[in-house]
């Protein structure tokens, strides 16, 4: 049935606004008055109208006119009213289904609601508002239910995608990781009389903590421990460019290349004006060393490290003294380091940390839990593996910030 030309817009029960003049409903009723009445007011609604005498008939005005909502009458003589409501519900879940009757039946009305209709409406209607109400109610349901599984599909495709994307970074993360295991030297490591190991703990996959220990002539070996500001991928890409340029240093010193003197206080000006220079907003704290196997003597320069690492000699671990304190490198192009020495006993054992090693220890103030690391250190003779039993540092721990622990000791 046509819609005449001074037919108006239906309301938006939703918005307020009209209801676009391209909406189909299929009426699905035998009697012919009331029919017409039903199709009369909905055209003057604004609506298509399709009408249909039975549920056979129905069935082929809702292929045909892709209706988007149904008004069907469910004491219809000819054929099961409810088998094509089960018909419908399974072709399309989401369309809008409005039941007519002529009178209230309880069961009928529990069939229906399982059938999963929009509403139901007892014949004849006491007004038209009733009929309209029901459409416009019906009909926004039916778009909150199509807005919902758009979204529940949007949202799947969004978690597919974010589960894609982590699987790739923890491969990425993990792929970094494995880069910097192998950077780092195969511990535990003997170089002249001096024996070395170490462990870094990363808070994430990638750590900002490093050590290196390396000969760098017949009788000097160099070594450090750094913890770079931050955590992740930015924090772990400064660790091998620092690791780069220290390499690079120490090839030009055995080369004969190094312009000046080669001590730590020297590589670290260097290093602070590198990072300076590359502008990537990171500073690093570092313990650097120099050990020399001719006279067991240690020159050794901090830059704003913490904390300093413990001595242990003839049962008892205390910090290394240090001429004044400095900044760490990457903040201050006027920042000067100092070199200061040491002369080592026959037997030692030298432990650097990280800062990361005093979140570690939950409990105490500052100075608690340093006294707490010396104390530990000394319980374990400076020795690598039973420290970090004492210090409960295995694969399992799940560190709040990068640690790193290195020893050096001698042979």
């Amino acid at each position: 049935m046509e819609k005449p030309a001074s037919a108006g817009k239906a309301r938006d029960m939703k918005s307020g606004n009209s209801i676009s003049s391209d909406l189909t409903i299929l009426v699905i009723e035998d009697d012919r008055a009331t029919q017409q009445q039903l199709a009369t007011f909905l055209q003057n609604l604004g609506m298509r109208v399709v009408l249909a005498c039975h549920p056979e008939e129905g069935m082929e005005k809702f292929h045909s006119a892709s209706p988007d909502l149904v008004l069907i009458d469910i004491h219809l003589p000819k054929a099961s009213s409810f088998g094509m409501l089960e018909e419908l519900a399974a072709l399309a879940p989401d369309l809008p289904l409005v039941v007519l009757a002529e009178r209230g039946n309880k069961a009928d009305l529990m069939q229906a609601l399982r059938l999963g209709v929009s509403d139901y409406l007892i014949l004849p209607l006491a007004d038209d508002a009733m009929l309209e109400h029901s459409i416009n109610n019906s009909l926004r349901r039916a778009r909150l239910i199509e807005e919902n599984s758009r979204i529940r599909k949007k949202l799947v495709q969004i978690n597919s995608e974010l589960e894609r994307r982590i699987e790739v970074f923890q491969q990425d993360q993990q792929a970094g990781r494995h880069v910097q295991i192998n950077m780092l030297p195969i511990p535990p490591q003997q170089i002249s009389r001096y024996v070395f190991n170490h462990k870094v703990i990363p808070s994430l996959y990638l750590s900002g903590d490093t050590v290196d220990y390396k000969q760098v002539s017949r009788h000097e070996i160099l070594f450090y421990i750094a913890d770079v500001s931050g955590h992740g991928s930015s924090s772990a890409f400064i660790t091998v460019l620092l690791r780069f340029r220290i390499e690079q240093m120490r090839r030009d010193y055995l080369r004969g290349r190094f312009n000046g003197v080669f001590t730590p206080a020297r590589l670290l000006d260097i290093l602070n004006h590198d990072l300076i220079a590359s502008a990537l907003d990171k500073h690093v704290t570092l313990f650097m060393g120099l050990l020399n196997d001719a006279d067991d003597t240690l020159t050794y320069s901090v830059a704003g490290h913490h904390p300093l690492p413990l001595l242990y000699h003839q049962g008892k671990a205390a910090p290394v003294a240090i001429s004044r304190h400095s900044f760490p490198i990457g903040l201050f192009q006027e920042a000067q380091y100092i070199d200061d020495a040491l002369q080592l006993p026959r037997e030692f054992a030298l432990l650097l940390f990280s800062d990361g090693i005093l979140e570690h220890i939950k409990t105490g103030t500052l100075e608690e839990k340093e006294a707490s690391l010396a104390a530990a250190v000394a319980a374990s003779e400076g020795d690598f593996e039973r420290l970090r039993t004492a210090l409960k540092l295995n694969k399992s721990v799940k560190a709040p910030d990068d640690i790193a622990i290195m020893s050096v000791s001698g042979a």
